[in-house]
């Protein structure tokens, strides 16, 4: 139905009011000099162009005021559309012969010619630039390009204009946001919209109106992006390279490529701050949405790759997008980066149900949160089997510095016996000698007695001289029977156990000197193994209810820990996440 237009006269202009329709809004646009007051929902257009007005409004149902039309009359101006004077068309100084086009004339013709060939709204694809600049400007309506290349990545061989209506392009935005993976309208996105062929008069601008989109090419062509990426990696034999990588058995030198002081960034960092672990995080800033993402990704990856030896794995994180935003990292030369990087790639890329090309070429943790819980968890793993061996070594050095001590112990008992069984020995063979040398001598003295004291009896006639030679061989018997020779010879006995027991005592001595130090260096090595000493270089031992806690999910909600420092103990409660 066509909306009856009202056009009156206010002061030296025209206002021009109508309910709103699309095409004759974009007729009204083409006026010169029109503007649009939103207070009074009219168009206003200099009353000197009264006449161009009535003939771009003929095809239209208008209506002039009283006070309008008493000025036509008064001024002679007459209300049927008539050629435009002469001194409207171009400037030109002459009339316009008959077979000859104005600008204008030709432009309607132009239109007219496609209104006729193209008289319903048709499907077209191309991929969208200029778009962007779009939502920086924050417009209503979106003018943007339509762009063909024959293949994705090559030049572009055409080009057409084309514009979308607020309307149409909240409900396009609704449509593609509904979507199982939601989609945003971007530079760079390949649509396949509906739309009517149009050219203004005005300027001769050729351009489509936007009215629709076909949702599922859109989704289509970025999964069929991804795919052929994927595949050229895969022909190269490169894109499970990386993922191949085993990560860093414990990974604290981690470097981060986000965008600075974004949520993705704020959601890692805490995440590994709240861990209490020693990370040493280095984060370099890379542009995650939009045409600088691969540029900014590349110099990121080649920024950690030339000191791979200084990190043990590269973070990747964004926050949750569209589908349309993701695919900025679907880009083959950002995944080559990846596949051939030097230090483990962890992705954490989106929300759950959110994929990119990271997904299926590296570590995929799908958030950043996860990608930080992933870190933490290897770290804490790390950890615990330290301090199980901690542990376990500790025993293991009491068990031998005992078994060390027990053994001295036995040794030293079982010299000392040893040592006093000699003595005793010694001082026993020293009193039997000393026992038979005095019977012995006992025994020689009765007999020489009994012999010389017989032989006086039978020999008495020669007493004499055998009582000299008697007694001669008396003292000669004595004298070999003294007992300071006696005691000369006990003295040779016992210096020569007084020598054996002098040469028993270093040996116990030194003995004793090795076990002890054996026992020292055994003692030096548990000092070594002690917790304490891990404690005071930081690290932290975490009870709870008495019991070693090594996983977070050992400990629940609201409940106390008791922590282990250097210097003491305090008790936490573990808290949700912020």
């Amino acid at each position: 139905m066509a909306r009856m237009i009202d056009i009156e006269l206010a002061e030296r202009t025209l206002r021009i009011s109508f309910p709103y329709e699309r095409e004759l809004v974009n007729t009204v646009r083409n006026l010169p000099e029109r503007r649009w007051d939103a207070n009074s929902k009219a168009w206003f257009v200099p009353l000197q162009h009264l006449a161009y007005v009535l003939e771009q409004l003929e095809g239209h149902h208008f209506k002039l005021s009283v006070e309008l039309r008493t000025y036509c009359e008064s001024a002679g101006q007459s209300l049927a559309p008539s050629p435009p004077a002469l001194s409207s068309v171009a400037g030109l100084a002459t009339p316009v012969p008959a077979d000859t086009y104005t600008v204008s004339k030709l432009n309607q013709a132009a239109r007219a010619v496609l209104r006729d060939h193209f008289k319903d709204d048709l499907w077209i694809v191309g991929e969208l630039q200029d778009y962007d600049k779009n939502a920086a400007g924050n417009q209503r309506t979106s003018f943007f390009d339509l762009a063909e290349r024959p293949y994705a990545g090559a030049s572009e061989i055409a080009r057409i204009k084309a514009v979308m209506f607020e309307e149409d392009r909240r409900r396009i935005e609704a449509t593609l946001a509904a979507l199982p993976q939601s989609i945003r309208l971007r530079d760079g996105l390949a649509v396949r919209l509906k739309a009517r062929v149009e050219l203004y008069p005005q300027n001769g601008r050729y351009q489509l109106i936007v009215s629709d989109i076909d949702p599922s090419y859109t989704a289509g062509e970025l999964e069929m992006n991804r795919e052929r990426v994927f595949r050229a990696l895969e022909a190269r034999g490169i894109e499970g390279k990386n993922m191949a990588r085993e990560l860093a058995v414990c990974p604290l030198r981690v470097g981060l490529i986000t965008s600075h002081e974004s949520d993705a960034y704020n959601d890692f960092v805490h995440g590994l701050r709240l861990s209490g672990l020693g990370f040493e995080l280095t984060t370099h800033h890379a542009s995650v949405q939009g045409h600088n993402t691969e540029a900014s990704v590349l110099e990121a990856l080649d920024y950690f790759a030339r000191r791979a030896a200084a990190f043990d794995v590269v973070a990747i994180v964004r926050g949750g997008g569209s589908r349309s935003d993701l695919a900025y990292f679907d880009t083959e030369a950002i995944g080559e980066a990846v596949c051939l990087h030097p230090v483990k790639v962890i992705c954490g890329v989106g929300h759950q149900r959110d994929q990119c090309l990271l997904d299926f070429i590296a570590h995929s943790t799908k958030t950043p949160t996860a990608a930080a819980e992933l870190l933490i968890a290897r770290v804490g793993q790390f950890l615990a089997g330290a301090e199980a061996a901690v542990e376990h070594m500790g025993v293991r050095a009491t068990a031998q510095v005992l078994a060390a001590q027990s053994l001295l112990l036995r040794e030293s008992a079982r010299l000392e016996r040893s040592v006093n069984a000699r003595l005793v020995d010694e001082r026993a063979s020293t009193a039997q000698l000393s026992a038979r040398i005095a019977q012995g001598a006992r025994r020689r003295i009765a007999k020489d007695s009994l012999r010389v004291e017989i032989s006086g009896e039978q020999i008495s006639a020669r007493a004499r001289a055998c009582v000299e030679r008697a007694e001669h061989e008396v003292r000669h018997g004595r004298e070999q029977l003294d007992e300071a020779r006696l005691f000369r010879l006990i003295g040779r006995r016992r210096e020569g156990v007084e020598a054996a027991a002098a040469r028993l005592g270093p040996q116990a001595r030194m003995a004793l000197a090795r076990r002890s130090e054996e026992l020292e260096h055994a003692a030096h090595n548990l000092r070594l193994l002690d917790p304490q000493r891990v404690l005071e270089r930081g690290f932290a031992i975490l009870r709870s209810r008495g019991k070693l806690v090594r996983s977070s999910e050992d400990v629940a909600m609201d409940q106390l820990l008791d922590v282990r420092l250097a210097d003491g103990s305090i008790s936490v409660k573990r808290v949700p996440d912020e």
